[in-house]
């Protein structure tokens, strides 16, 4: 949140009311809400350790006083409501948040920002191919601008956001995709008259690498009528063809591969993902709190016995089943049960939430 107050404080000293309330809001709903708070929701519900639960809660504490105390100007009213909700007397009695450069660390904003934007590539090339994020995927290639590095952690949180197995760093967008040339028939026309099609031909003709490099600023002359013309930006359209199977998205200077390949291992793992959110509708159907812990039973195809039996402890663990057990459940009052598809395959659902647990 420090960039956050530096710029609105400089939208504000430029008396832009405009862009500081919007840097504010692209903040509460980008970074706050729709990653920190997503990302962070097992943190919140309390499904870690309680130390690790507080250690969520006081950023998102600290960062809606920020908020607070920046919006007082713009939203007087709101802003003082937010203020005392989160425990504190007037916004508007308070000093306007300062900028602390030392607490920023711009190393970290850039790798996540990268991170980020690979995550969105990302979904949006599982999109492409329709495979839902619950179903895990073996590798992501990505191509990154310049010279920025991601740690260890910032990996682990592309891994877990795109639930892929593997991150690859590739040197070009050259090992991602070819390059074909589309012509601009009406910018050749005004250009080349009856020579049209010749001069489209020839841009045709134009290898992956010459494109790549006019893409990147180069030169190329094409022979058009036993002349040589230098080709325009606006004569063609250059257009990415992905390499074997991979699924390619680009944007801001940044390319993923994403290999959509589904082997057993990893179908079995996207099948317990997927029983583990229909898990947890029949908790909220069944009336059960977050916290409430329970018994679960798992029944019917062989493919969702083979998923219990080797991703058992993740069902579990994400559920909060004190027990889990094979087989159909006992018929009485306090079982929650449903029958499933998922992606084909059958499955009995039941739960009881635990007494005195």
């Amino acid at each position: 949140q420090a960039h956050l107050v530096a710029d609105v404080r400089e939208a504000l000293d430029r008396y832009d009311l405009t862009r500081a309330a919007r840097q504010i809001a692209d903040f509460v709903v980008d970074d706050l809400s729709n990653w920190y708070i997503r990302r962070g929701r097992d943190r919140f519900w309390g499904s870690t350790d309680a130390a690790d639960t507080r250690a969520a809660f006081l950023p998102l504490w600290e960062a809606l006083v920020t908020v607070s105390r920046l919006m007082a100007p713009v939203t007087p009213f709101l802003a003082d409501w937010l203020h005392r909700a989160i425990g504190l007397d007037s916004v508007h009695l308070q000093d306007y948040p300062a900028e602390h450069p030392g607490l920023r660390d711009e190393t970290l904003e850039r790798g996540m920002d990268g991170v980020r934007t690979l995550s969105s590539l990302g979904r949006a090339a599982r999109e492409q191919v329709q495979i839902r994020v619950r179903q895990p995927l073996g590798t992501l290639y990505a191509v990154m601008p310049g010279r920025l590095d991601l740690s260890e952690e910032l990996l682990a949180v592309l891994k877990d956001e795109l639930n892929v197995k593997a991150v690859e760093f590739l040197d070009g967008v050259e090992q991602l995709v070819t390059f074909e040339a589309k012509p601009d028939f009406r910018a050749l026309g005004q250009r080349f008259g009856s020579h049209t099609q010749e001069a489209a031909a020839a841009i045709r003709a134009l290898s992956s690498e010459a494109l790549l490099a006019f893409r990147d600023g180069a030169e190329i002359v094409i022979e058009v009528d036993g002349e040589s013309h230098d080709l325009q930006a606006d004569e063609l359209e250059i257009q990415q063809v992905a390499r074997g199977e991979l699924v390619v998205e680009s944007g801001d200077r940044f390319t993923v591969g994403l290999d959509p390949a589904i082997d057993e291992t990893l179908r079995l793992e996207g099948l317990a993902r997927e029983m583990v959110n229909r898990i947890q509708r029949l908790r909220r159907d069944g009336g059960l709190e977050v916290s409430d812990r329970i018994r679960l039973w798992l029944a019917g195809d062989d493919d969702v016995l083979a998923a219990v039996d080797r991703h058992g402890d993740y069902i579990a663990g994400e559920t909060l089943a004190v027990a889990l057990e094979r087989g159909e459940a006992p018929a009485r009052d306090t079982v929650h049960a449903r029958d499933a598809e998922l992606d084909g395959v059958r499955a009995r659902i039941a739960l009881e939430r635990t007494q005195g647990e």
